[in-house]
């Protein structure tokens, strides 16, 4: 079989399926097995497929019909520009992250004091801040080790970073106050879990549930932080600005900014604590 014939083929098997973007799901996975561009693929439609590549692809591609993300499959993403493993014990960073990752360099100073990146997870927003500011201590928490051991690997040759199991900020070795908190945790209503698309059903259900309303452990992180930071930045729901906005304002926050996410939804919040 050559590229092509795969390609075309794989396609219409993912649409049956009802599996979004068929085309590109299969040009993805196919050029990471083959270590190559998507561009490369095209270069090289009449190139016949190895029986090894079909061997490892099969699967693979049965898991993807069935709603597996890709992500998981391939076992790699991109955030910011860099690859990064990921794996089914951290959550798939999503674009809006980006935009959290993008206002919080707005207001870091390149030389000042420590950032935290709380539910760090695979280290995406840990490890962005730390290679956007070389200078800067950045320690990311996470309450699960599997996904502190994953973040470990992604950090492998960024000396300014490390990562510590902690419960939001009860943690140990935390320096005492911050220039700012960043924080992406689960924020999901529990009620609603189990109505989420079948991709999202395969993320840790600890890096998704945020409790009765969906606010339950920003609620938490948001009372611990008073004191221990001049700047909060947080990622949160639908739905949930209006709650988000009145927990920080009771906690000493003065709100910053309020920012859309792609769908135009409220979903990142900026405030700064004077005290």
């Amino acid at each position: 079989m050559t590229v092509l014939e795969l390609l075309e083929s794989t396609t219409r098997y993912f649409a049956k399926h009802g599996i979004a973007s068929p085309r590109l799901t299969i040009e993805l996975m196919l050029a990471e097995m083959l270590s190559k561009t998507r561009m490369q693929l095209y270069l090289e439609f009449d190139q016949l497929v190895s029986d090894t590549v079909m061997d490892r692809l099969r699967p693979l591609v049965k898991r993807r019909a069935e709603g597996e993300p890709l992500e998981y499959l391939l076992g790699v993403t991109t955030f910011a520009g860099h690859r990064v493993q990921i794996s089914p014990d951290v959550l798939i960073p999503r674009p809006e992250t980006e935009i959290l990752f993008e206002e919080a360099c707005k207001l870091i100073e390149p030389e000042g004091l420590p950032v935290l990146d709380v539910g760090a997870g695979s280290g995406i927003l840990a490890l962005s801040l730390a290679r956007k500011f070389p200078k800067l201590e950045v320690v990311g928490i996470d309450i699960s080790e599997a996904a502190l051991a994953m973040a470990r690997r992604n950090a492998e040759g960024v000396e300014n970073v490390r990562f510590t199991q902690g419960d939001l900020l009860d943690a140990p070795t935390l320096p005492p106050r911050a220039q700012i908190i960043v924080a992406n945790l689960p924020y999901i209503p529990t009620g609603q879990i189990d109505t989420l698309m079948r991709e999202v059903r395969h993320e840790p259900r600890l890096a998704l549930d945020g409790g009765a309303d969906g606010l339950n452990v920003i609620r938490r992180l948001i009372t611990q932080s008073t004191g221990r930071t001049r700047y909060l930045a947080l990622e949160f729901g639908d739905g949930q600005a209006g709650e988000a906005k009145t927990l920080c304002e009771t906690a000493g926050y003065a709100l910053i900014r309020v920012l859309p996410d792609f769908t135009e939804r409220e979903r990142i919040l900026v405030a700064e604590h004077h005290g």
